[in-house]
């Protein structure tokens, strides 16, 4: 399933490539986050991809469910993370491709791929192999020492989740090398994954941004602490290269 997410990922991202910087369709704006046409096209892409190979899988998506709601295997997929970043003409963006199988009430990631289109990376790992980035491996970083971390923080679109994140950041940034708030999860998370990061810190995100960049982190060696969050599908998320201690109280 690893070939599979790494051609839907690298459709798609060609696609979001080929249209970055010309003029968008916006389908729909709210005081935090933006969705275009692109966003769909995309999804278009990486189902037509993931369905080609595997008709009887099911597909859950930021923009859409499709497919059999009993099947034993679901893909993950955000077809652009960071779309704010994407329609601001902020070459900092990605797609996010992760297949999953059905265990019991629950679900285990198998595969998954993240791509950066405007770097030309490729983040990608499967259950039990090393992660790699463009078929070289990765590994978390060493640091240990918080004063010399780089830690990624996101704000998610609800006040509360913001509040939150916030409390955390004031908490850190006086103690952290720096704090970098790049507006892509999947990329912060692969970002821990191979060392540019030390750790990421986020409330209430959505499966879709992480899914695939939380295999990938595991297999890069790092940690995760993922809890279930009070919207559907969303989590509170903190990601570590395992040697930094993130010793901060939670955000209320």
């Amino acid at each position: 399933m690893l070939d599979t997410a790494l051609q839907a990922a690298a459709e798609a991202g060609q696609l979001l490539r080929q249209n970055f910087g010309a003029p968008l369709t916006v389908d729909e704006a709210t005081h935090h986050d933006i969705k275009l046409e692109i966003d769909k096209r995309a999804q278009t892409a990486i189902t037509r991809v993931i369905l080609a190979d595997f008709p009887d899988h099911a597909i859950l998506g930021e923009e859409g469910v499709t497919g059999r709601a009993d099947a034993e295997v679901r893909w993950v997929v955000d077809p652009l993370d960071a779309t704010v970043n994407y329609f601001y003409g902020i070459p900092h963006y990605c797609t996010s491709v992760a297949a999953q199988v059905r265990r019991g009430d629950d679900w285990e990631t198998v595969a998954g791929a993240v791509y950066a289109p405007e770097v030309d990376e490729m983040f990608a790992a499967a259950a039990g192999q090393p992660a790699t980035l463009n078929g070289r491996g990765i590994h978390v970083s060493t640091r240990e020492r918080l004063e010399d971390a780089i830690v990624g923080i996101g704000f998610f679109k609800s006040d509360e989740t913001i509040r939150r994140g916030l409390t955390d950041f004031q908490q850190l940034i006086g103690r952290v090398r720096k704090m970098r708030l790049m507006g892509s999860a999947a990329l912060d998370v692969v970002y821990v994954a191979c060392g540019r990061f030390d750790a990421y810190i986020e409330y209430g995100i959505k499966l879709w941004d992480i899914c695939a960049g939380t295999l990938i982190l595991r297999q890069a060696g790092g940690q995760c602490a993922i809890v279930p969050g009070a919207e559907p599908h969303s989590f509170d998320v903190r990601m570590t290269n395992g040697r930094v201690p993130l010793d901060i109280q939670p955000g209320p």
